[in-house]
């Protein structure tokens, strides 16, 4: 059953507002500075912008021999940090406008935003209530087209905890989720979904803690009035998880952090795109010295993706970042990563049966910051996926330049 009522638009409006309203009083009042304005410029060069297989001719698709393009990105925007007695007020919003120079059909503005309110009734009973609204262009790795197709998600989150005597804490939540897209998009459909979770966390005095909670998910698919028994595209679903956290300190430096979940997903009416299985992720971060880092990760997730030859992925990935801080204002960083994409849960018998996709992809990137208020930054990266299906490998490299100015 739906926790928050509808249209969410208006409720993270106001909530926005609310927050916005509040601390930009406050801090006029008295301490401006935790008012920050932000801007920033980002040219990037992408030799690849479509993802197409090396063997396919853009002038079938694009009606040009180029495949590549330079974007230029321009923001604008606020951020505040406010406590006020047991209280802190928080929001980060931007506009920010995505101009492509040779494939303007593809050009967007996107007004996106964070606001926070950390509340907390008495030291031993907290949580926050935020919303969230995030705007970006659909990844051509899945979203076989040539036209704009931005993907908007707007999400709602509230969170409790009450400390028990020692170190024991009961924790729960609510959170209401919306995802729609501007052009159809059959394997991940738009849709709206609410989820209850309850559980326990014991925390050690390191910092370190664990936890378990039992969630609770409805999903709806938007648009989608009937099932459509042909294609098996249902309207609604249930989740049910079970799952396990933890972090661990080794040192002020180095930690463990890890989720295992258990995850079990039924469809309204059609038990054929049902799912379940294991999923979750371990992040080992290693302080190697005072200045360099290494983060390595290990994930597995199982994601619905709803097509006649598959309704769920399974994505197992595996990453390696190390971070080097070269002087007090010159970070460097990179990573590396392989990842295996696997399409189960057929309904009919296609070609692209059985599918695996892998997926490697490196970057390289240097952040410098010569004055408090100004960071530059530089990054090249690349990703080059194959699959079992034939046209849909691709090579891609992207080159990027980037001011962000805070005051």
């Amino acid at each position: 059953m739906p926790c928050f009522k509808r249209p969410r638009a208006k409720v993270g409006r106001m909530l926005v507002t609310g927050v916005f309203a509040c601390a930009c009083t406050l801090a006029a009042a008295d301490e401006f500075d935790v008012v920050n304005f932000t801007a920033g410029a980002t040219m990037l060069y992408d030799d690849n912008v479509f993802r197409l297989s090396g063997g396919a001719d853009p002038n079938r698709f694009l009606g040009t021999s180029r495949r590549d393009d330079l974007l230029t990105v321009t923001s604008a925007g606020i951020r505040i940090n406010k406590p006020v007695s047991l209280q802190r007020f928080e929001l980060d919003a931007s506009y920010n406008e995505f101009r492509y120079q040779r494939f303007g059909q593809l050009s967007y503005g996107a007004f996106n935003y964070l606001g926070t309110w950390r509340w907390s009734v008495t030291p031993r009973f907290n949580g926050s209530l935020s919303t969230e609204r995030r705007q970006s262009l659909r990844s051509f790795i899945d979203f076989i087209g040539f036209v704009r197709n931005l993907r908007t998600d707007e999400t709602t989150r509230f969170s409790a905890e009450y400390r028990l005597d020692g170190a024991w804490r009961l924790i729960g939540g609510a959170t209401a989720y919306e995802g729609r897209n501007s052009q159809p998009f059959l394997a991940q459909q738009d849709l709206r979904q609410d989820s209850f979770e309850g559980g326990v966390r014991y925390e050690y005095a390191s910092g370190s803690f664990l936890s378990a909670v039992v969630r609770g998910t409805s999903g709806a698919f938007i648009n989608r009035p009937a099932p459509a028994a042909a294609s098996l595209v249902d309207t609604g679903f249930a989740d049910r998880e079970l799952e396990g956290r933890m972090a661990w300190l080794f040192s002020a430096k180095s930690r463990l952090d890890a989720r295992l979940t258990w995850l079990e997903r039924k469809h309204d009416n059609f038990a054929q795109r049902d799912y379940s299985g294991l999923a979750g992720n371990a992040v080992l971060t290693w302080g190697v010295s005072a200045k360099t880092r290494v983060r390595t990760t290990f994930s597995r997730d199982l994601l619905s993706f709803q097509l006649a030859s598959s309704s769920y992925n399974r994505v197992q990935r595996v990453a390696l970042e190390p971070e080097w801080q070269v002087s007090a204002k010159v970070l460097a960083r990179a990573r590396v990563e392989h990842s295996t994409r696997e399409f189960l849960g057929p309904v009919a018998v296609t070609p692209q049966n059985g599918r695996v996709d892998r997926l490697t992809g490196w970057y390289g990137g240097v952040d410098w910051q010569p004055r408090r208020y100004v960071t530059l930054s530089a990054s090249l990266q690349g990703d080059r996926r194959s699959s079992t299906v034939p046209g849909l490998d691709f090579r891609s490299t992207q080159a990027v330049l980037s001011a962000q100015f805070t005051f």
